[in-house]
């Protein structure tokens, strides 16, 4: 090898280096929290949160940039079937919005559970946002009449969509949670 080649190898095990870096850190990314249910009536009612989604340097600057950010929760019900693919039994999104109001200082919230608008709010600090945005509480997921006891069982399950980043401004990089799953056990 000359001498000419080893300054721009050196470059690229650098640049690879410093790109492999970053991966690790996005790689940490947020992480879903707190997933419980139970039946109340003939409900299956959950709760659960996401974490680390907030604290990212890229949505706080999103957020105070006045611009709409936006998390989706994805929580599903799944029936396990053996010898068979898991057949989906319920699916739901709920999508937190919110706006900065640059002029009075408040955030703007908005709550939607598959496409209706089911509260809005406006806060004045943070925390409060930080604290709302974070959380789904007592979601009514399915009626008890949709789950039959079976062989395979239930399962929830859920997903948090942060947000879409683009790597080199061309590559897309979807920030989202792994699923998280418990068993559910039929009333």
């Amino acid at each position: 090898m000359t001498r000419a080649c080893r300054p721009s190898l050196l470059r690229v095990a650098v640049a690879a280096l410093a790109l492999l870096s970053a991966v690790a850190v996005w790689a940490a990314g947020p992480y879903v929290e707190g997933l419980s249910w139970e039946y109340r009536g003939r409900d299956l009612v959950a709760s659960f949160g996401v974490g680390d989604a907030l604290d990212r340097p890229d949505l706080k600057e999103l957020i105070q940039s006045t611009q709409p950010v936006s998390l989706f929760f994805t929580v599903e019900v799944v029936k396990h079937r053996f010898l068979w693919k898991d057949k989906l039994v319920v699916r739901h999104v709920v999508v937190h919005t919110v706006r900065f109001d640059n002029l009075t200082r408040q955030y703007s919230l908005e709550t939607q559970v598959d496409d209706k608008v089911t509260d809005r709010r406006a806060v004045g600090s943070w925390a409060e946002m930080a604290s709302y945005m974070k959380e789904v509480k007592n979601l009514t997921v399915t009626s008890v009449a949709n789950l039959e006891p079976s062989e395979g069982g239930y399962s929830i399950r859920v997903r948090v969509h942060v947000l879409t980043n683009f790597v080199l401004w061309i590559i897309p990089w979807e920030v989202q949670t792994p699923w998280v799953s418990q068993t559910l056990e039929t009333p």
